[in-house]
């Protein structure tokens, strides 16, 4: 993995190097998306390997020239235990979230039968043909100025590597980023908020896939691929910065270097989705505040000169933090039209699933949530790491004000993720993760004291071997952990992959993509000359004749801008033999061939279309392709 070589580059210690190599290797994508374009190189997976080699040579010359004013600490290796308890857990995480995810895509070729997915997939054609994977690219790609690119680069990378379709490479992405980005950045964050224990790195492991929320969530409803990876890269973030900040457990190298790895995973979040990148920021606030505050407590009372000075400067600076993150949070978000979702549930429905973990409907592990209420209690009663209870705190306000709320704090604190209650409950796993560890760890704890003191009693007046009491301890623990596993995937997993099954199931009547009409745009091709544009309803899945063939659309997108001449064409293609006017914008735009699927959409049959529909009936078309009744390829004959 790309990244893993960055990580052994900049000398990260131990585990860690495997569990942050993810996040790097996106980071280090995002970069080079945006870098090589600039020296007039093209997007390849070979340009991406000899960036990933020139930018961790200069990393390891920084770090080595860091390393010389600022050594790092001494580094304890990790015990044999936890390794091997690692990489058991990221195995089978990771199997259990490949199973679940590979069960709601069907088969490798299916795709989300979801408005968002036509862009998503003619977007990384558009990365692939244009040789050029930045956010500035594929914002222009539909007539805007930026766009998130880091999932549509990884995915690009993947398809041109493999040679498989659009539709593979997605699915394979995807999956890859939910059984191995999402787990590793977890178990890297519970390490860092707990330590490296046995039995947490176990309870995590265990929790992870459990989780209805994230990653199915992202890949059912939007669909939201951006938030898939930018969320799965969230944990991995947050421990870096708690890390740097100085609160977190484990192993921390010198303070220039932890901040430097801060620095490299923030591209990777941002631009990934920049939404994520605001949840990183306040997320890990709380532990800013906690920090600070214990900084500034001692200053009082303010009885000299010096405190008196000191308490203005700690004061200015977090007026002056405020207002910089009051802007940023403002900048980063759509005009107030772009997105109209308001609460869709009660208040006390909102309170209860932030608790529960089963937000907007979803059913939830009750196992989780009993651990994470411990957890939180633990936390409030012990008085330690409050900030993760403030972390918690932060997104349960942010999913309820989302949710369950509609006046006008909401705007303001949640117009970073488009008012859309179910981009802010795919983050609260996030947050639930290290609350739930952590009660886990606690109950553990209680219950192994109580039976070690119980068998200490019955063991009392018999003996028994170390080897009998090893085997006994090994099927007890078996035993819990098959509990554990059948108690948070059986019923409540089911649930959450049977409903994602649906939206990328294939029917007669699907919004986006009936089986005729893919069988007709795999062969698409065959009849299409490259060069020739399509014209098409957009939302009737037309568009991604570009994802499939490669051959360019008219509209590439269901919301792209475009001109007076794409808007005569779409309302009077079908009577070109009729009207000048519609030829001459024919001959602009290149148009050769239209794509009918009839008047069923993924929204609705849309204004202004009309000139794409019942073409049967028109003079200006000659029929050459059909796949079963309604999927059918016309050649433009009126104009050509």
């Amino acid at each position: 993995m790309p990244g893993l070589l960055f990580s052994l580059a900049v000398r990260v210690r131990g585990l860690s190097a495997v569990l942050l190599a993810p996040v790097f290797s996106v980071a280090l994508a995002s970069v080079l998306s945006l870098a090589l374009p600039i020296v007039h190189v093209r997007w390849t997976p070979l340009s991406y390997g000899i960036g990933v080699l020139v930018v961790s040579v200069l990393a390891f010359g920084i770090k080595l020239a860091l390393t010389r004013k600022w050594p790092d600490p001494v580094w304890t290796p990790q015990r044999r235990s936890i390794i091997i308890a690692s990489i058991a857990g990221l195995l089978g995480a990771g199997a259990l979230i490949a199973v679940q995810m590979g069960t709601a895509f069907i088969t490798p070729e299916s795709i989300s039968q979801t408005y968002d997915n036509v862009f998503h997939l003619n977007a990384v054609r558009w990365a692939i043909e244009s040789g050029n994977a930045s956010p500035l690219n594929l914002g222009a790609f539909t007539g805007i100025s930026a766009y998130p690119s880091a999932w549509h680069a990884m995915t690009s990378l993947v398809a041109m590597a493999s040679g498989v379709s659009i539709p593979i490479a997605v699915n394979v992405t995807n999956i890859a980023i939910g059984a191995l980005v999402w787990p590793v950045g977890c178990l890297y964050l519970v390490h860092r908020l707990v330590g490296e224990r046995l039995i947490s790195t176990v309870a995590a492991m265990i929790f992870v896939p459990a989780f209805t929320g994230f990653p199915l969530m992202m890949v059912d409803w939007g669909v939201l691929y951006p938030n898939l990876l930018s969320i799965a890269l969230l944990p991995a973030a947050m421990g870096l910065a708690f890390s740097a900040l100085g609160v977190a457990r484990g192993y921390r190298p010198s303070t220039p270097i932890a901040w430097l790895l801060v620095l490299v995973s923030v591209p990777a979040v941002a631009v990934a989705h920049p939404s994520t990148l605001m949840a990183l920021l306040v997320f890990v606030l709380p532990a800013v505040v906690f920090l600070a505050y214990g900084k500034v407590a001692p200053l009082f009372p303010v009885n000299t000169a010096e405190r008196r000075r000191s308490v203005l400067i700690a004061g200015g600076i977090a007026v002056a933090s405020l207002v910089v993150l009051a802007i940023i949070w403002r900048k980063f978000r759509p005009p107030p039209g772009a997105a109209g979702w308001g609460a869709v549930e009660s208040p006390p429905q909102a309170i209860g699933e932030v608790f529960l973990g089963g937000a907007l409907g979803r059913p939830a592990a009750t196992i989780i949530a009993i651990c994470m209420v411990v957890g939180l209690l633990r936390l409030w009663i012990s008085r330690k790491q409050l900030w993760i209870l403030g972390t918690f705190v932060v997104a349960g306000v942010l999913f309820f004000y989302a949710a369950g709320l509609n006046f006008s704090p909401r705007w303001f604190l949640t117009g970073v993720w488009y008012y859309d209650s179910n981009r802010l409950a795919a983050l609260l796993p996030v947050a639930m993760l290290g609350p739930a560890v952590i009660g886990a760890t606690y109950l553990w704890d209680a219950v192994h004291r109580k039976i070690a003191v119980m068998g200490h009693r019955k063991s009392s007046g018999e003996a028994i071997s170390g080897r009998v009491r090893t085997r006994r301890r090994t099927v007890v623990y078996t035993a819990g952990i098959l509990a554990l596993l059948f108690a948070t995937q059986y019923g409540v997993m089911n649930w959450a992959v049977q409903h994602a099954y649906y939206a990328y199931t294939s029917t007669p009547t699907s919004g986006l993509l009936t089986p005729d009409e893919t069988a007709l745009l795999n062969r698409l091709d065959t009849h299409v000359p490259p060069g020739a544009v399509i014209a098409g309803m957009p939302s009737s899945g037309t568009a991604l004749a570009y994802a499939f063939s490669g051959r360019e659309v008219v509209q590439p997108h269901i919301l792209t801008t475009h001109g007076k001449d794409v808007d005569i064409v779409n309302a009077g293609l079908k009577s070109a033999d009729e009207f000048p006017w519609v030829c001459d914008a024919v001959h602009k735009l290149n148009v050769k061939y239209a794509l009918d699927f009839g008047t069923r959409s993924v929204t609705g049959t849309m204004p202004g279309y009309g000139g794409v529909l019942d073409l049967s009936t028109s003079k200006a078309m000659k029929l050459i392709d059909q796949a079963g009744p309604d999927a059918k390829l016309y050649k433009v004959t009126a104009c050509w």
